[in-house]
């Protein structure tokens, strides 16, 4: 058999061979380094790629290529933390779900929002403080949508309620949680304050 031939099967045989590419990453091992790195942070901006490929024992250049960015991980992350609510919030019979009315309906999936950024206070910060603008991250524009279709639902127009719903997300940002609790404002005072505001946008009774 003459060299050119042989190359040329050669080459035929190595295109159906398996090729060896990099090794999946391990995403629940990086996004649980992440979120107790970012959970005994002092400062979110203190935590840096480098700490998260270290304490998943990847490369970070693994970590790029999976997530894109920082704020690629921290959505990531953010979102893991989230979907227990989210299902929540999905689910036909939840006391959150679809059967209850529109009005009620926005006004309890705030408390569990208000709950859940209580809970997770500096993961929450580290990505709303971050550099993407947080009004294009995915969990941001899922309940945001989601809210808004409910206040229209509840009676007020499409614009004001896109609007009214950006306006009810943004008086649950870490940095407001965070300087009103410093300021003198109890945990409870807060949920009392978050109802009141979101019963005068839905037009509902003050209780």
């Amino acid at each position: 058999m003459s060299p050119e031939k042989l190359s040329i099967i050669t080459d035929q045989e190595s295109e159906k061979m398996p090729r060896r590419g990099r090794p999946p990453v391990p995403r629940d091992l990086v996004l649980r380094a992440a979120e107790a790195l970012f959970a005994d942070a002092t400062a979110p901006s203190t935590v840096s790629m480098d700490d998260i490929a270290a304490a998943a024992g990847v490369g970070k250049g693994t970590l790029f290529r999976a997530f894109g960015s920082r704020d690629g991980l921290l959505d990531a992350v953010f979102a893991a933390r989230l979907d227990p609510l989210r299902t929540e919030i999905e689910r036909h019979g939840s006391p959150i779900g679809p059967d209850v009315p529109p009005a009620d309906r926005v006004i309890s999936i705030l408390e569990h929002l208000l709950a859940f950024k209580l809970e997770n206070p500096r993961l929450i910060a580290a990505r709303e403080l971050s550099g993407l603008s947080l009004l294009q991250a995915p969990h941001y524009k899922w309940v945001h949508d989601l809210l808004r279709d409910l206040i229209e639902e509840a009676g007020s127009t499409a614009d004001a309620a896109d609007y009214a719903a950006h306006v009810l997300l943004g008086g649950l940002r870490a940095e407001l949680i965070s300087e009103l609790l410093q300021s003198g404002s109890t945990v409870e005072g807060l949920f009392r304050d978050m109802r009141g505001i979101a019963r005068q946008i839905l037009g509902r009774p003050l209780v």
